[in-house]
C-alpha cells in the first residue's frame, strides 16, 4: 500500500513523507514488525499498511479538530503551527508499531527507542532550529508511546494517534489471523466490521460510524475502540455510532456509544 497522505498545502509534511517513501531503513522496520506480528505470532498486520492507515486517520482527526476551533497542543504549548501538528500525528502514526520488530510485548517502548534515531535524521531535513527539532521529536515520541493503553495521552495529537490506531478495524485486517487459523472472539468480531467512516460530526467535531455485518462486531468496539477513546483526551470531541448492515439486523439495528 502506498503512503497516500493528503498533504493539502502542508509542504513540511509533503517533504517528510516523500523522504520516508525512499527510506529503506524504515521500510525494513515495517517488514520486520510483520515478521514478528504476522509470521511468528499469527496476529494482524502491524507493518506498512497499518501504519499508513493510522497516519491517515490521525491526520483526518487533527484536521477536523483544528477546523472546529481546537488548538493542537504543539500550537498551544510551544507556539508552533498546525502544519507541525500534522507532521507530529503522521510521523507518530507511521512509526508507532515499529517496536514489533523487537517484540510485541512492550512494543510501545521499543518503538520510541527505534524511532528516536530515525527522527533525528528525518526531522533534520526540515527543522533547522535545534529547539524546534527537540519539540517535534518529543511530541512525536509522546504520541507513539501513548498509543498503548498503559500511557495516558497528554496532547491532542497523541489522542488522535491513539484513537486512530483502534479505528484500523475493517475486516481486511482481521483476515490475516483468521486465514492463518487463529480463530478467536477477537478475529471473528473484527471480521464483522465492514467499514469505518470518519467525518465531521453534527454535535461534536468528529463523527465515527462503524458498519457491521453482524452484532459480533460489538466485542471489537467495546474491547478496543471504546478502550482507546477512554482517557484519550478526545472523549468530548467524538460521536461514535455503530449499526448493523446485513442479515442480522433483527437483533441489533443501531446503537450509539
Amino acid at each position: 500500500m502506498p503512503l497516500n497522505i493528503p498533504y493539502k498545502k502542508n509542504k513540511k509534511l509533503e517533504r517528510i513523507v516523500e523522504a520516508i517513501k525512499r527510506d529503506k531503513e524504515i521500510q525494513q522496520y515495517w517488514d520486520s514488525a510483520n515478521i514478528i506480528a504476522v509470521d511468528r505470532l499469527k496476529i494482524n498486520d502491524h507493518g506498512k499498511v497499518h501504519a499508513a492507515i493510522v497516519a491517515n486517520i490521525a491526520l483526518k482527526m487533527i484536521r477536523l479538530l483544528s477546523d472546529s476551533g481546537l488548538e493542537p497542543s504543539i500550537v498551544k504549548d510551544h507556539g508552533m503551527s498546525k502544519d507541525d501538528a500534522e507532521v507530529v500525528v503522521v510521523l507518530a502514526g507511521l512509526l508507532h508499531d515499529i517496536g514489533h520488530a523487537v517484540h510485541r510485548k512492550n512494543h510501545a517502548e521499543f518503538s520510541i527507542v527505534l524511532a528516536s534515531s530515525l527522527l533525528d535524521r528525518i526531522l533534520k531535513k526540515i527543522y533547522v532550529d535545534p529547539k524546534e527539532r527537540v519539540i517535534m521529536k518529543t511530541e512525536i515520541l509522546h504520541a507513539i508511546m501513548c498509543h498503548h493503553l498503559d500511557y495516558k495521552p497528554l496532547t491532542l495529537e497523541a489522542g488522535c494517534v491513539r484513537v486512530a490506531d483502534s479505528l484500523d478495524a475493517k475486516e481486511g485486517r482481521a483476515r490475516i489471523p483468521f486465514e492463518l487459523g487463529r480463530i478467536s472472539i477477537h478475529s471473528v468480531s473484527a471480521l464483522a466490521i465492514k467499514d469505518v467512516k470518519i467525518k465531521k460530526g453534527k454535535d461534536k467535531p468528529i463523527s465515527v460510524e462503524i458498519v457491521m455485518t453482524n452484532p459480533a462486531g460489538i466485542f471489537q468496539i467495546d474491547e478496543l475502540i471504546k478502550a482507546k477513546i477512554k482517557d484519550s483526551g478526545l472523549e468530548n470531541y467524538i460521536e461514535l455510532r455503530a449499526r448493523v448492515k446485513g442479515e442480522d439486523k433483527g437483533l441489533i439495528k443501531e446503537f450509539t456509544l
